[in-house]
């Protein structure tokens, strides 16, 4: 997994936010090198991972998202939505998996043609994913990496550090995830919250490359990623319950079980409505640490005292 230094703060900015964009092309290129490799279950995951930081890192920065034609944006975005229903079915599977002792034997025994057709479904999906993915990343890849290293010669002299821009950057994605958690507070529209759970991951894969240089600031990466966590429990809940419904009464169980899992997840959101909403003030006091010192102009400085010299005698 990519690796930064406190120093890529104090970089220029376009300069930086390309070496982080670098390291997350890196991952993928990695990660698509494990694709090839049908035993390796954590390569897929892997892959969208890199991707999806790769896409907020592009999208998200000035000098950035202007220097990747849009064509290439697109192709990364069809990248990470081929990986959906293959995570998609991954995820449901390991849902029965771990709720395997709520169901009798009975249940257990109607619900089994249903896992079995998820169980294909996954071996199809995947497989189908990894052929997309290893097609149309190559090129790809070699058309990014060239762009993103030209950024790295291409900073001039007096523009502003990665820091500052960063830091903005971080105050206007923390304002809109805030927005986001207004509205959705009570909500059970499976857009909004999905689009929440977006909101948070970005904010969260904005901040880490920034650890480094804010030693402190892991606790605040962890409550975005519980965040981040719990709306996607919910979401993932929703693509289930639609599942379920075309299976009917032999799914009567794992709907019960479901809307339970959702009311406790709704439970939670509204337990930790308090911390979310202090989200956008803490981000922004991280970023507030980010922005450079502004140093006074000599011409405002206040001259240095002289001594008096000691009269003899």
């Amino acid at each position: 997994m990519a690796a930064f230094s406190a120093d890529l703060l104090d970089r220029p900015a376009v300069q930086g936010a390309g070496a982080v964009a670098l390291a997350y092309l890196d991952d993928a290129t990695a990660a698509a090198v494990r694709l090839g490799d049908s035993s390796d279950r954590e390569a897929l995951h892997a892959f969208r991972v890199a991707i999806r930081r790769l896409r907020v890192t592009v999208r998200a920065y000035p000098g950035i998202h202007e220097s990747v034609p849009k064509k290439q944006r697109r192709r990364l975005r069809k990248l990470a939505r081929a990986t959906n229903a293959a995570r998609d079915a991954e995820v449901q599977i390991e849902w029965f998996n771990e709720r395997s002792a709520r169901f009798t034997a009975a249940q257990r025994a109607a619900l089994a043609p249903f896992r079995a057709r998820l169980r294909a479904r996954r071996r199809a999906e995947r497989a189908q994913a990894q052929q997309k993915l290893q097609r149309w990343f190559g090129k790809l890849e070699h058309k990014l990496r060239r762009r993103l290293t030209a950024l790295q010669s291409d900073a001039g002299r007096h523009e502003a550090p990665f820091r500052a821009v960063a830091a903005a950057t971080l105050v206007r994605h923390a304002g809109e995830l805030d927005a986001r958690l207004a509205e959705v507070t009570q909500s059970r529209d499976a857009d909004q919250l999905h689009a929440t759970r977006i909101a948070a991951k970005r904010v969260r894969y904005l901040l880490e490359p920034l650890e480094p240089g804010l030693p402190d600031v892991a606790p605040l990466v962890e409550r975005l990623k519980r965040l981040q966590d719990l709306f996607g429990t919910l979401t993932d809940a929703h693509e289930l319950d639609v599942a379920l419904q075309d299976e009917g009464a032999a799914a009567a169980a794992a709907t019960a079980v479901l809307h339970s899992d959702v009311a406790s997840s709704f439970d939670q959101l509204r337990d930790q409505h308090g911390a979310a909403a202090s989200l956008q003030r803490d981000v922004t006091a991280t970023a507030r640490r980010l922005r450079p010192v502004a140093k006074t102009p000599r011409s405002l400085q206040q001259p240095p005292r002289r001594r008096r010299r000691q009269s003899a005698g």
